[in-house]
């Protein structure tokens, strides 16, 4: 299925100016916080990909609390947050352009009929809206000198292939620990949920795209965190992971060496 031929510049111009929403910080300006998964909608042309109502709702569609958690936690820092408005079922912002899960055609089995045999031009004209907007603002906002690193913050089932997950907040990084290492350590402080290393899924194994773009090829400290959404599927939920998170990003930003920001610009 692709979308109506007769869709013209000015309806894709559109659509793609409302593929992200951008919070600017003042006082925490440098710490950029990126949401790639937050978003529920997908364009009105494709008709929710053929799919029923309830399925954009799963966590197959979006990371269940993980934009009100961005927010939150930006709000409290008065850091910039970074939010992918459209659902990962219609692009997946987190996957290269050739990872077959970027415009998955099924959800465990279950066809995406609007995802089956895409031509080029349909997946072309998808990452114009989804992706290129998208990467706009990160480049804008993190390589435009005021950026010192960023943290792409994400929700998981709590239980996967029938087994139930012990981990609640995941820190996820590759190569570059100048994030990771001092969050994973004033994580450790707390004693109200339970932190893992590379859980629940390890970025040291996996062929991400935000990170490796915006963080590891431009020299730029970056870091995932994964927060499991039973935790922050209420805004009580989301307010007390926000508190154990705000402060522990602050004080990884703070051990950062001075002026990356700059490093970070020379290098892209």
């Amino acid at each position: 299925m692709t979308t109506d031929p007769t869709l013209d510049e000015q309806e894709v111009a559109r659509i793609a100016r409302n593929a992200v929403s951008i919070r600017t910080g003042r006082r925490n300006r440098g710490i950029v916080l990126l949401c790639e998964h937050g978003g529920m909608r997908i364009p009105e042309p494709w008709k929710n990909l053929g799919l029923a109502d309830p399925f954009i709702e799963t966590h197959w569609a979006y990371d269940i609390g993980s934009r009100n958690l961005t927010l939150a936690i930006a709000e409290a820092l008065d850091a910039t947050a970074i939010v992918s408005n459209y659902s990962r079922l219609f692009l997946d912002y987190n996957r290269k352009s050739n990872d077959p899960s970027c415009m998955r055609p099924d959800m465990g089995g279950i066809p995406v009929p609007g995802n089956i045999d895409l031509t080029e031009f349909e997946r072309g004209l998808r990452e114009r809206i989804a992706r290129q907007p998208v990467e706009e603002a990160v480049a804008e906002h993190l390589e435009g000198g005021a950026g010192q690193g960023i943290i792409s913050i994400h929700s998981f089932s709590p239980v996967w292939d029938a087994r139930p997950r012990t981990c609640q907040i995941g820190v996820m990084w590759k190569r570059d620990d100048r994030l990771s290492a001092p969050l994973l350590a004033a994580l450790d402080e707390q004693d109200q949920f339970r932190v893992e290393d590379n859980q629940p899924y390890s970025f040291a194994e996996s062929d991400w795209f935000t990170l490796d773009r915006h963080g590891l090829s431009i020299g730029v400290p970056n870091a995932y965190i994964e927060v499991r959404n039973d935790l922050i599927r209420t805004q009580s939920g989301v307010e007390a992971m926000a508190e154990i998170l705000a402060p522990a990003i602050l004080r990884s930003f703070e051990s950062l060496p001075h002026k990356l920001a700059g490093r970070a610009k020379r290098s892209g």
